[in-house]
């Protein structure tokens, strides 16, 4: 991890950066039930968290979505018992969790070959007119891009069942920051969940729906 996150400082400061996500949903969760999300980055540097963490939140909330950010309620350098995590997401009436992780960085380099091109310049000289050629060359040079993959995942802290799993690809080319990246892949992530949304899970038997209740949430931070 802290490898790919050292890689993630050289290589993640891209312009132009465009994310693409796909994802999975579990068919047999109602995604549209959700009344609050906690969003948990599970970056090393505290810096980096706060940014995709705000980012993600604010989008969320742009939608009407209710969330919270991990890093304002729970803090991360304290250690935390089950019960007191537990405690936690039921005093802020937390029914899930979204999990952002950086599982890959890399760079890659394209070659572009060179062009040449031909031209005319044309004048009038004592009454004719003449055109003199020159010729002008485009490319031959190299220009590299990362690329950084990001692992999201949605669970469901009273059953512990994920309700979707998302891979997401950000890349692009030049110098930007990680603000630029964030904000691109927090807006993806959103779109994603209300579009995930909108399928609705088998319903279960309203016989079987008291019997099937549980009352714990599981441990997923």
């Amino acid at each position: 991890m802290k490898k790919i996150f050292l890689l993630l400082i050289t290589f993640l400061f891209v312009s132009c950066a465009s994310v693409k996500i796909s994802s999975f949903k579990n068919p047999d969760v109602d995604i549209s039930k959700y009344k609050k999300i906690i969003v948990y980055a599970n970056i090393n540097d505290i810096e980096y968290r706060k940014t995709l963490e705000a980012d993600i939140t604010a989008a969320f909330k742009k939608e009407s979505i209710d969330a919270v950010a991990s890093i304002d309620i729970i803090s991360p350098v304290k250690k935390y018992t089950q019960e007191e995590i537990k405690k936690i997401y039921i005093d802020n009436k937390i029914d899930s969790i979204l999990t952002v992780a950086i599982i890959d960085v890399k760079t890659e380099t394209v070659y572009v070959p060179p062009t040449n091109i031909t031209n005319y310049n044309t004048q009038i000289v004592n009454g004719v007119v003449v055109s003199t050629p020159y010729t002008t060359t485009t490319g031959g040079y190299s220009s590299s891009y990362s690329k950084t993959t990001f692992e999201i995942i949605l669970k469901d802290l009273k059953t512990g069942e994920t309700a979707f799993k998302a891979t997401a690809n950000s890349e692009g080319s030049g110098l930007s920051n990680f603000d630029g990246i964030s904000m691109s892949l927090a807006r993806e992530i959103v779109l994603e969940y209300i579009d995930l949304s909108k399928t609705e899970a088998p319903k279960e038997p309203e016989t079987n729906k008291s019997e099937n209740e549980e009352n714990t949430i599981h441990q997923n931070y």
